[in-house]
């Protein structure tokens, strides 16, 4: 394993560039790949343990270097022998191409369509009618996006996942045109999983049970069946609707339609138990998870603070003025979200007494993610929390950030700084130097629990893995390799180990997200 860790992909030329070094060298060197010549030297920082690791660290600072070429660092271990990073590049744009295949990936979970890319092309797949469960009817559900490394569909993170391109095309200085193409294939059938007649919002369409790991989706025959309506679909629908319907000004009345009758469903039925598997359904829940929020009101708060600000109507207002705060941009938890609707978008209609408190708010958020990164060895902001799916804290940490920065301009500089080294993480400048983005840096995920890439026996390029999942328990793979590691060194790339190298749209759409608003 290497012990100077870097981004495997490179840096831009203006870029604060590190390295974590854990070996007890107090002295580095950047060597140039062509002539190996040393183009810069300096002094490590001062050691200092990182907890989620549990390694001895110095950092390196090469931010002054920033002459285009190609790279590599070496420095000594703790015999005296020189050791050598894997080499980098110094370039304009060296994460064109990463920031291409994140967004593509979605086009690879399209579902109900015939899918042309590459060796993962498919025929049109679950194109039958779907059964509601517990009755005998059936409803067209076809279309929108393979959730994960299964072939569910849930709205639950779709709405997520549309909220994360939509505004990623809201921020973006250099947007690419095809987001809102893009986010409308997964909405449309986001409106498809709404109850007519009620307005209720059905929580996810799947088989009864996952499919083998090597079937592509066109060869997932089983019987589809539509999930019950839960309050955790039904707010999540109403916000992101009311967030589209600014996006999409032909459709804004449809869109605004639904997420009002949404929000109403939700208020009408806040009594409702969270949503849980019935008996003989084994996929994915999106419910309940460890007794949090059991009744979604963070999602509820997203929803008020959307269609407050897509109507302006005091109804919302006044849901939104009596809640309490949330910040989240994870499935359990979207109110950061809302924070940032009604900060950034409330306008003339919003109360400065809520602005003032909401800005607190998000100030003592961010702060708190500040004080981890800062102590944290490898520029992360997650302390000794790797939860499953840590790279979305990852990813959605670094939004948050960015969000921030849009409400507080003094602190822009360092909050996109913060950032970046975020996704300077991603590309391997962490404990295992390991790149979490399929196909991309010199020590890449290679065999993600995604099944058209187990079918193919190649990983579709650009999906971000799930990352070290501590509670090793829950996945029997983990466990075994990993047990008894610190946090940040569970994981393994393993196609069986669902709890750290699964892939996500949600995933994906946050890391999407931190690269077009820093138009990387």
């Amino acid at each position: 394993m290497k012990k100077i860790h870097i981004n495997q992909l490179g840096y831009r030329p203006g870029d604060t560039k590190k390295a974590t070094i854990t070996t007890a060298a107090n002295r580095f060197s950047v060597i140039r790949a062509a002539d190996r010549k040393i183009v810069f030297r300096d002094y490590t920082g001062s050691p200092f343990e990182d907890a989620a690791s549990g390694d001895m660290v110095r950092i390196a600072d090469f931010s002054y270097l920033s002459e285009k070429g190609a790279y590599f660092i070496t420095a000594n271990n703790e015999n005296g022998f020189a050791i050598d990073s894997y080499p980098f590049v110094i370039s304009d744009k060296p994460y064109k191409s990463l920031r291409k295949a994140l967004l593509d990936f979605f086009h690879y979970q399209k579902c109900g369509v015939s899918v042309e890319c590459g060796e993962w092309s498919h025929p049109a797949c679950h194109t039958k009618l779907a059964k509601i469960y517990g009755t005998d009817q059936e409803k067209d559900v076809s279309g929108g996006w393979h959730d994960a490394g299964d072939y569910g569909r849930y709205t639950v993170p779709a709405a997520m996942a549309v909220a994360d391109l939509l505004l990623a095309y809201e921020l973006a200085p250099n947007p690419d045109e095809n987001i809102l193409d893009i986010a409308w294939f997964e909405i449309e059938w986001m409106l498809k999983m709404q109850d007519e007649k009620s307005g209720g919002v059905y929580h996810k369409v799947t088989c009864k049970r996952f499919n083998a790991f090597d079937e592509m989706p066109e060869d997932e025959h089983e019987e589809l069946y539509i999930m019950p309506m839960s309050l955790a679909a039904t707010a999540d629908f109403a916000a992101c609707t009311a967030l589209a319907s600014r996006f999409y000004p032909d459709k804004k009345e449809a869109l605004l339609t639904a997420a009002e009758r949404a929000f109403d469903w939700c208020l009408e039925n806040s009594e409702m138990l969270p949503f849980t598997n019935p008996p003989e359904i084994q996929t994915g829940i999106y419910g309940n998870w460890l007794g949090i929020d059991e009744h979604y009101e963070n999602k509820r708060f997203w929803a008020a603070c959307e269609l407050f600000v897509a109507t302006k109507s005091e109804k919302y207002h006044d849901y939104v003025k009596k809640s309490e705060l949330f910040s989240g941009l994870g499935w359990q938890n979207t109110g950061g979200y809302g924070l940032y609707a009604y900060l950034a978008k409330g306008g003339d209609s919003a109360d400065e007494t809520q602005l003032q408190r909401m800005k607190e708010y998000l100030l003592s958020v961010s702060s708190d993610i500040v004080a981890k990164y800062k102590a944290d060895g490898y520029g992360n902001s997650l302390g000794t929390q790797y939860r499953w799916g840590s790279n979305m804290y990852v990813g959605n940490n670094a939004m948050l950030l960015l969000l921030a920065a849009t409400v507080f301009p003094e602190k822009a500089s360092g909050f996109k700084e913060m950032a970046m080294a975020h996704f300077h993480y991603l590309i391997g400048r962490n404990s295992l130097s390991q790149s979490y983005i399929t196909g991309f840096g010199h020590q890449a995920a290679k065999n993600p629990h995604h099944r058209p890439s187990i079918a193919k026996g190649k990983a579709v390029p650009g999906m971000v893995v799930g990352g070290p999942c501590m509670n090793t328990d829950a996945d029997p793979i983990l466990k075994e390799s990993c047990g008894g590691l610190p946090p940040a060194k569970c994981y393994i790339d393993d196609a069986e180990s669902y709890a750290s190298n699964e892939v996500t749209i949600y995933w994906n759409s946050a890391v999407y997200f931190v690269m077009a608003a820093l138009d990387l």
